[in-house]
């Protein structure tokens, strides 16, 4: 009777799989379905498709911390490439949004496949000890690519935006970006993914391989939706500062 205790406790512990899959789910389908509704913007201004992109890629992710297999995982993770690819502005971002669509089917063909044979790919070709390296080693690097969101338009774009403007409103990346220097939204949502990502990797480390399947800390579920949350009052808090048509106000 003593062991079945601590097993049926184990069990309630991870009824929900609360961990980094379900924060990164959350995000992903909350950002997809926010520009689903407000597709009229992307519609006369493709520059805003990379946000289907981005959320394609979250949800991705997310979605495969739950299905632990070498493959998965490392579809998810190639798929994350084009989050550092898109937020440069350096490709159209609507073929770069069917691209990261593309994957996601692919994704998902295989998660069916893999669960109707009830066997993963590469299983004869890898070791234990190798699946488990690939599994936790391919999510890592999906993670700190999905950091790249912030990155790019911290560091990359924002330092170039008003002087690319000042040439013209389609000069460098604005041809496939457009300008969001006064976007709070942007910020809270890129400067949050670093806490979240921060705590993603850190979480992972104390758990390492994870092996016997414990229950995840649920910290980082938790700064999750702060930075939903965040984002939402930012966006909130723009139409009483910026406004939503800042652009034409700021570079005139």
């Amino acid at each position: 009777m003593s062991e079945d205790k601590p097993k049926q406790s184990e069990s309630k512990q991870n009824k929900w799989k609360v961990g980094p899959g379900l924060g990164l789910i959350i995000i992903g389908l909350t950002y997809l379905v926010w520009w689903l509704i407000f597709i009229e913007y992307a519609i006369r201004d493709p520059r805003w498709a990379h946000n289907f992109a981005y959320a394609i890629i979250i949800l991705n992710v997310g979605l495969a911390w739950y299905h632990k297999t070498p493959l998965s995982r490392t579809i998810a993770m190639i798929q994350s490439f084009m989050l550092p690819v898109t937020g440069s502005g350096s490709f159209n971002t609507v073929l770069c949004t069917i691209i990261c669509s593309i994957i996601l089917v692919i994704w998902a063909l295989v998660v069916l496949i893999e669960r109707k044979q009830e066997k993963t790919f590469l299983e004869e070709k890898l070791s234990r000890r190798g699946m488990n390296w690939v599994n936790m080693h391919a999510i890592i690097l999906a993670w700190i690519l999905i950091a790249h969101m912030g990155l790019m338009f911290l560091i990359v774009r924002l330092p170039l935006e008003a002087q690319l403007y000042s040439y013209s409103d389609r000069a460098g990346y604005l041809m496939n970006l457009p300008p969001e220097s006064h976007e709070l939204a942007t910020w809270a949502f890129d400067i949050g993914l670093f806490i979240l990502i921060t705590a993603f990797i850190w979480e992972q480390y104390k758990m390492g391989y994870n092996i016997k399947n414990n229950p995840w800390p649920k910290k980082s579920f938790y700064i999750a939706i702060l930075v939903m949350v965040a984002a939402l009052i930012a966006l909130a808090l723009q139409e009483v500062t910026f406004g939503l048509d800042w652009v034409d106000k700021v570079y005139g």
